[in-house]
């Protein structure tokens, strides 16, 4: 259930000689897209507000080519009271786990938002302390009206995507680890009886992805791991971004995620991503929460549904 509202600085540049790439491989063979726009998402991160997606004819692929920011939940290093903005060694700033995301706050608010956060935890979370705080138990769960207790001094986070039959919300066990499992963030529906654009097509928490970008030839295979702000598209896990940009260790905290002060030019956010989603396939009685599942099952999908040969096609046609 993932609010993380991770800056998109990224966000719509431009594909430079990816694209180029792609679109010199769509030429190169003779593979048909055979998809169309379906709807277009609203995006408060896109230039025009709108991603359009699009959908093959027999409606078992979604398509969209779009940025991709972090998504740290479920890991056990996500988020952190004592190392509140994430400078040692968390992966989030707690602010990103907060129903406002301490938005609007200048500098003396945000200090005293996490001064206010830690005096809330040291004296056991009392209700009128923590409701200050405004931490959100859709991202950190809650257990009798209070934040599940620290696991390696870390906050358990939780992901819409976990084992079934869940018996203790505070196991972090049962959740999609983002720096295990490749996953993806669907947006959540914009209200209560209202189903997002995505759900009325079927594509929801559990199901098979693909993401590949621009000008590569090897798919990194993935799983819908969580839900995010209704109006914005484009979210990935640590693990599926390091995929994506060939890192192979994991960032030491938050700075690193967001390429900041020694880390510059290191962020893990993906500039672009192709992102191909295939409604209702996932397993709920045996979710796809492990990387080796993940792979089998969504490879197959993949190549039957035409591999990278029709996705670099359906990019071309995507971009003109």
């Amino acid at each position: 259930m993932s609010d993380c509202r991770l800056a998109k600085s990224a966000r719509r540049t431009a594909i430079g000689c990816g694209l180029l790439l792609v679109v010199a491989a769509a030429a190169g063979h003779a593979a048909d897209c055979g998809m169309a726009q379906a709807f277009k998402q609203p995006d408060g991160n896109a230039k025009t507000g709108l991603t359009p997606v699009w959908s093959d004819r027999e409606a078992k692929a979604l398509f969209f080519i779009e940025a991709l920011n972090v998504n740290t939940d479920g890991t056990r290093r996500s988020y952190s009271v004592d190392d509140f903005w994430g400078e040692e060694k968390a992966l989030n700033n707690l602010c990103n786990a907060m129903s406002d995301a301490c938005a609007g706050l200048g500098k003396d608010g945000l200090r005293s938002r996490r001064l206010l956060t830690q005096k809330a935890f040291a004296a056991g979370w009392p209700a009128a302390l923590l409701a200050q705080t405004k931490i959100s138990p859709a991202i950190i769960p809650f257990k009798g009206g209070k934040p599940c207790p620290p696991v390696d001094g870390f906050l358990v986070s939780a992901t819409a995507l976990h084992k079934p039959n869940v018996a203790d919300v505070c196991d972090i066990g049962n959740y999609a680890d983002a720096l295990v499992t490749p996953a993806l963030v669907l947006p959540k529906n914009p209200a209560k009886n209202t189903l997002s654009e995505f759900a009325k097509r079927h594509a929801k928490v559990g199901d098979l992805a693909v993401a590949l970008v621009p000008g590569s030839s090897a798919p990194v295979f993935a799983v819908v791991g969580d839900t995010g702000p209704a109006s914005e598209l484009g979210e990935g896990s640590v693990a599926l971004n390091g995929k994506l940009l060939g890192k192979s260790a994991p960032p030491a905290n938050y700075q690193e995620v967001r390429g900041k002060g020694a880390f510059k030019g290191k962020a893990w956010t993906v500039p672009q991503a192709m992102v191909l989603i295939f409604p209702a396939s996932g397993d709920s009685a045996n979710p796809y929460l492990t990387p080796e599942r993940i792979d089998t099952a969504a490879k197959k999908l993949f190549e039957d549904w035409g591999g990278v040969a029709r996705l670099n096609a359906c990019a071309a046609d995507y971009r003109r």
